[in-house]
C-alpha cells in the first residue's frame, strides 16, 4: 500500500516538473494574437538563380500581302557578347509562334570577351539534299518566335559552364548576375527577286560660255530622274547650277550654256536594309 502511494506521488511530481518551471511558474508560451509575418525571399547567392533573355526572331519568306510583314526575305541575327574575362556557357531554345519548331536546348560556349551569334540558319537547320555537301538554308515559309537564352547560377557558380567542362570555380557577386553578357538582335529583310526597284539617270555633257569672257568651261553631270517623265536637260542643268552656286562663281543669266551629248542610264537595285536593332534586357528569377 505504501509502495502504491509513493508511486502516485512520484508521478504527480514528475508531471509538475514538466509543466512548471523551477520557480513554480508556467513555462508553456501561448500563441501570439498577432498574425505571423511571411518570410521574405532571400536575395543572396545561396539561392538558385536563372538569368533569361528573350529575343525575337523573324525567319523565312513572305511572298504576298498576307502579312504579318511586307513581302520579302527575312532573317534575324542575335549576337551574344561575353563581357567577362572568363568563358560563359549559355543554353538557348527557339520557341516558334506556330509551334512547329520544338527544338531542345542547345549548348553554346562563348570565350572570354568574345561574340557568338544565333541566326535563322541555326534556328532552322534544314539540309539541302541537292547540294554536294549538306548545308544549312533559310526556310521558305515565314516563321516568327522567341529565342530563349538562359544562364543558371547556384551559390555564385555558373552552372552552365559545367556542361562544357569549363572552370566553374569563379564566385560571382550579386551585381554580376545580370551583367555577364550583352544580347542584341539585328532584323534584316531583302526584297523578293520580282520586287526590284528600277533607277534612271541622265548623263549630260555641257559647256558654259561666259558672255564677257572668251573661255569655255566643259562639264559632265549625272542627274537622277524619274521614269516615264518628260525632262528638259537644259533646265535641269541650270537649276542644279543655281542650287550649288552658293558663291556665285557662275552667273547663269550672264552665261551661255551649250548642251552636248546626253545619255539615259538605267539600273535595277535590290532593296536590302536593316529593319531594326534591339537590345535585350535580362530577367532574373
Amino acid at each position: 500500500m505504501i509502495r502504491c502511494v509513493f508511486t502516485v506521488i512520484l508521478v504527480i511530481f514528475i508531471f509538475q516538473f514538466m509543466v512548471l518551471g523551477s520557480n513554480g511558474t508556467l513555462t508553456i508560451e501561448l500563441a501570439s494574437s498577432q498574425p505571423t509575418q511571411p518570410t521574405q525571399p532571400s536575395n543572396d547567392l545561396g539561392n538558385y538563380k536563372t538569368v533569361n533573355y528573350y529575343a525575337r526572331f523573324n525567319c523565312g519568306t513572305i511572298s504576298d500581302d498576307s502579312g504579318p510583314l511586307r513581302p520579302g526575305k527575312y532573317d534575324s541575327d542575335i549576337t551574344i557578347f561575353n563581357k567577362k574575362n572568363y568563358p560563359i556557357t549559355v543554353i538557348w531554345k527557339a520557341i516558334a509562334i506556330d509551334q512547329q519548331v520544338k527544338n531542345n536546348f542547345n549548348i553554346l560556349n562563348i570565350p572570354s570577351e568574345s561574340i557568338a551569334n544565333i541566326n535563322c540558319a541555326k534556328v532552322f537547320p534544314i539540309q539541302d539534299n541537292n547540294a554536294t555537301n549538306s548545308i544549312q538554308v533559310l526556310p521558305k515559309k515565314f516563321t516568327e518566335g522567341i529565342i530563349k537564352i538562359e544562364i543558371s547560377v547556384d551559390n555564385g557558380l555558373l552552372v552552365n559552364n559545367f556542361l562544357n567542362n569549363q572552370n566553374g570555380n569563379i564566385i560571382l557577386n550579386e551585381s554580376d548576375i545580370g551583367n555577364l553578357i550583352n544580347v542584341d538582335v539585328l532584323h534584316t529583310v531583302n526584297t523578293l527577286d520580282d520586287l526590284n526597284k528600277e533607277v534612271v539617270y541622265l548623263k549630260a555633257d555641257f559647256s558654259i560660255l561666259p558672255r564677257d569672257k572668251n573661255e569655255i568651261n566643259n562639264f559632265t553631270a549625272v542627274f537622277h530622274i524619274n521614269p516615264d517623265e518628260i525632262v528638259d536637260p537644259l533646265s535641269i542643268i541650270k537649276n542644279k547650277i543655281s542650287e550649288n552656286n552658293t558663291n556665285e562663281k557662275i552667273n547663269v543669266n550672264a552665261s551661255k550654256i551649250l548642251l552636248g551629248d546626253t545619255e539615259i542610264i538605267s539600273d535595277t537595285l535590290t532593296d536590302n536594309h536593316a529593319l531594326t536593332v534591339q537590345r535585350v534586357d535580362p530577367i532574373i528569377s
